[in-house]
């Protein structure tokens, strides 16, 4: 008894503390507010509000412009940036003028590189120009390289690091590809070699 105490012999809680009851009063209206007691206080946010900083009279995400959040003020998407005005919307204005003059002056001059094109296709295609003449001494100098580069593409492990890479391929190495390449429904592959 002494070291725990006696709950019988103790006072009793007071009837506030029992039904919840303080002197506070307040009094409702029939759709539940408050007419006459106790004023509410708004929640407070974790984050500020209405904080206007780097010369911006409004707050960043007062303004949407392609899926992108910005300032209304001067219509800038990029968080910490210095507001700029009216006179910034006017250079991104000019600046997106120019962007989209510069695109359609390139879309109408682009058809000065097609014939470039045109003639990598020549070398690259199935098909050979009847008026196509081949060096004999170049073609013979293209087969043996095509043939070296078969044997080497076959012992992987002797390949060194240091490889030097030539992308223009000649019409005569075109012609040594072609001939060297392994035609899978020829029925006479397998006497060519």
């Amino acid at each position: 008894m002494e070291k725990y105490g006696n709950a019988a012999t103790e006072e009793e809680i007071p009837m506030e503390l029992l039904l919840g009851q303080s002197e506070r009063q307040v009094e409702y209206d029939r759709a539940g507010r408050i007419i006459k007691g106790m004023e509410t206080s708004l929640p407070k946010s974790k984050y500020e509000e209405d904080v206007f900083i780097n010369n911006h009279t409004s707050v960043w995400g007062s303004w949407w412009k392609d899926h992108q959040w910005g300032y209304k003020c001067c219509k800038q998407t990029i968080r910490n940036s210095y507001c700029t005005g009216a006179a910034g919307i006017e250079a991104a204005e000019a600046a997106t003028d120019l962007m989209k003059s510069n695109i359609a002056r390139k879309a109408s001059s682009e058809d000065a590189p097609a014939p470039a094109q045109e003639r990598k296709h020549v070398t690259w295609g199935s098909d050979v120009p009847e008026d196509l003449v081949l060096d004999e001494k170049l073609l013979t100098e293209a087969l043996k390289k095509e043939e070296e580069r078969r044997r080497e593409e076959k012992d992987e492990r002797k390949r060194k690091y240091n490889v030097r890479w030539n992308d223009e391929v000649t019409a005569e190495e075109m012609e040594a590809y072609r001939m060297k390449r392994v035609h899978h429904d020829d029925p006479m592959k397998d006497f060519l070699n």
